[in-house]
């Protein structure tokens, strides 16, 4: 009885300083410039998708970012948020996503995607896609 405790107590220990190594630090704040967005916007249903989508400038580092939100749960576009196109946005980022201020000071995870052409505005965008 008491070498299963033990035992059982040594796993919860090893698997609980394994977890921690694996815990990153958080990306730090860096100032973007936010050179595009694109919108897909689901105005006529119910439970759909609308697609957003935010091209962005960070020390001549192209980041494109991807979020998908529930147009019954949207409470403002996150194009609304960031303002209009060559304005600063304080961001952080990562291999995979890309933090950017959300109303009530929450930040937005977007994911990035490089897969799809669709900027119009500006030309370093559209060759950063694939």
């Amino acid at each position: 009885m008491t070498r299963a405790l033990i035992c059982l107590a040594l796993t919860f220990a090893a698997s609980t300083v394994m977890g921690a190594a694996d815990k990153k630090e958080p990306a730090p704040k860096v100032q973007a410039k936010l050179l595009d967005h694109a919108e897909y916007i689901c105005n006529n249903c119910l439970f759909g998708n609308s697609d957003y989508y935010f091209c962005f400038d960070v020390n001549n580092k192209i980041l494109i970012g991807h979020e998908k939100i529930r147009t019954q749960t949207r409470k403002q576009a996150p194009a609304d948020l960031l303002g209009e196109r060559g304005k600063m946005v304080p961001i952080r980022y990562d291999d995979t996503y890309i933090w950017i201020p959300g109303p009530n000071g929450k930040e937005q995870r977007l994911t990035q995607d490089y897969s799809r052409k669709l900027f119009t505005f500006n030309d370093a965008c559209q060759r950063a896609t694939k």
